[in-house]
């Protein structure tokens, strides 16, 4: 996935640590048995939980059920892998998506993420992910361990999954003004571009999860990772639009299509406390650099 590869990518200099890269082919996480005997084969100090079933907004909307059934398996037998074989320490990966659809205050931080029900469009995914942070606090009371969440807000970058049914909004969003460029027709947008919406560049996170796992001074409760700033839906089109030389004329908006959350702002308040030396790609970078590695490798990409 994007978030393993971009990892691969940055510890490429690392002398002091062998790293192990886990695929499907390899093992499928959806399968107890398999997940048991991949763990008792191998002999791992660490682990960066990465592996999820995501998608974008609408195949969370049409498909709560298996989200929520395939992310409790996946995250269940990734534990007890990790607690049969002792790994101790590690860092589980969750979501600014699952946190409350009516706060009671905004910018959301670590300790709202139980406050009160997600946003119906995505409650499937949502709980299963609050259920991972449960299972970590469990496992770190009841034996000491030390497992970390991370929640990152929206995520894009190289190697993202670009197709055109359930991508997330940036990838989504490329692929269809590529399509829309060469084809020289309109561009449909979906909703009324009025949500606002934090984004991650995937190496800044890469960086930050690396940071976090090795640094034994930092708390194991949840940690929030973002930039603080955040964009309306309407701005990221209207970003890549120019980025990627789109005639913005040709953008017609279907406000018949679900916005889905409006708003859900989350603090980096305790992260910036802890590394206050962490700078963040701006989007438009973010986004420069993301349409380059699109083109470079379009015929390989995951569309």
């Amino acid at each position: 996935g994007m978030m393993g590869r971009t990892i691969n990518d940055l510890i490429k200099d690392d002398q002091e640590n062998e790293y192990i890269f886990l695929t499907r082919q390899i093992c499928n996480l959806l399968n107890r048995q398999q997940v048991l005997n991949y763990f008792e084969n191998n002999n791992f100090d660490y682990i960066i939980h990465l592996a999820a079933a995501v998608g974008g907004l609408f195949k969370n909307m049409n498909q709560n059920i298996s989200m929520f059934s395939d992310n409790i398996k996946i995250n269940e037998n990734v534990l007890e892998g990790c607690h049969l074989n002792g790994i101790k320490r590690g860092i589980f990966c969750l979501s600014s998506c699952i946190y409350p659809a009516n706060p009671s205050k905004f910018p959301m931080d670590e300790t709202m993420i139980h406050e009160s029900p997600p946003h119906s469009s995505n409650e499937g995914y949502a709980y299963a992910k609050r259920m991972l942070e449960l299972q970590t606090r469990q496992y770190n009371l009841t034996y000491n361990y030390e497992y970390i969440c991370v929640i990152p807000v929206n995520l894009y970058g190289p190697y993202d999954n670009f197709n055109l049914n359930d991508s997330h909004l940036v990838p989504g969003l490329m692929h269809r003004f590529a399509i829309t460029k060469y084809m020289e027709t309109s561009f449909e947008a979906y909703g009324t571009g009025k949500p606002l919406r934090q984004f991650l560049y995937s190496y800044d996170f890469g960086k930050i999860i690396l940071r976090i796992l090795f640094d034994k001074t930092i708390d194991t409760k949840p940690i929030i990772v973002c930039n603080n700033k955040e964009y309306k839906i309407k701005e990221v089109v209207d970003t890549l639009a120019d980025i990627m030389f789109i005639n913005k004329d040709l953008i017609i908006w279907d406000t018949k299509k679900s916005d889905g959350c409006l708003k859900k702002t989350v603090t980096n308040e305790k992260l910036i406390t802890k590394y206050s030396d962490i700078n963040f790609t701006s989007l438009e970078d973010g986004l420069k650099e993301t349409y380059k590695w699109f083109v470079n490798n379009f015929d390989n990409i995951r569309k």
